[in-house]
């Protein structure tokens, strides 16, 4: 029964995977986008499907697949993909995480804007940094958590030649035997650089678009806060839903791509299904 009730508990916290890749299933910001929670010392591989912006700013939705998966490298340490997100803890604590993390930063092209699609194409890019947390469990309650974390993301690939970095936080609350809710928030931080080529207009975009000149500056990208639902099938099967907003501020908000031709509120909804083992 002891053995079960590890088993159970272990698998009831891998389900918290269900929504990160259900609502960060936005392929060109994953790396933003992954809700933070925290995952158990086991295996697993699942599927999210969700609807996000055409491009970041837009106001027009696409759907799309998400692929996620961890396996673990003994103790506390794993390796974890999430969308095109992929880091490796490599901490042995059962509070502290840290290692590096790479992202596959999708870029921006044939977008369903007529007038946007005729700014600037953006190449894919890879992305490499590090990220930290700190997680708390209630000792009588496994699924009751909270945490705190930051990450750091500069291109690797020449394409930007910038960088990002964020502070997010969560918490989650069981409210039935298969049920478990949680919630968080998040803030991002672009360079110049990173800012300039995914919210600036140049003078050749301005003649091709009709959109005015605009260089953007270094400053808080957006902020953000999401909810998900989780249902424990069972030891093996859960399934979760969830959905995200996020509201571009400063800079990026005030871009010709978004104030004319997109918005400044961003949704992210989605749901996902997973087997653990």
């Amino acid at each position: 029964m002891a053995q079960r009730n590890k088993s159970t508990r272990a698998c009831l916290r891998v389900a918290f995977a269900l929504a990160i890749a259900a609502v960060a299933a936005w392929p060109g910001h994953a790396d933003d986008f992954v809700i933070p929670l925290e995952l158990p010392q086991v295996n697993f591989i699942g599927l999210g499907v969700g609807a996000y912006p055409d491009y970041f700013g837009s106001e027009d939705s696409r759907v799309g697949a998400a692929p996620f998966g961890r396996l673990s490298l003994g103790g506390a340490r794993f390796v974890r993909l999430m969308v095109n997100d992929i880091r490796v803890n490599v901490l042995d604590h059962p509070n502290w995480q840290l290692g590096p993390v790479a992202l596959w930063r999708f870029g921006r092209e044939d977008v369903s804007n007529p007038v946007v699609d005729r700014v600037h194409a953006i190449d894919d890019s890879l992305s490499l940094g590090l990220f930290s947390s700190y997680l708390w469990r209630d000792p009588q309650e496994f699924r009751r958590t909270a945490s705190v974390g930051t990450w750091a993301l500069g291109d690797a690939s020449g394409v930007y030649n910038g960088w990002t970095a964020g502070l997010n936080a969560h918490a989650t609350q069981p409210v039935a035997k298969m049920v478990t809710l949680a919630g968080g928030a998040a803030v991002t931080y672009g360079s110049s650089r990173y800012m300039d080529e995914y919210f600036g207009v140049t003078p050749r975009d301005s003649l091709a678009s009709g959109l005015p000149v605009y260089v953007p500056g270094s400053g808080v990208r957006d902020g953000r806060g999401w909810a998900l639902a989780l249902l424990h099938l069972s030891r093996q099967w859960h399934i979760g839903a969830g959905v995200m907003y996020s509201r571009l501020l400063g800079d990026a908000a005030d871009s010709p791509i978004v104030s004319d031709e997109g918005s400044k509120d961003q949704w992210i909804y989605g749901v996902g299904a997973l087997y653990a083992w």
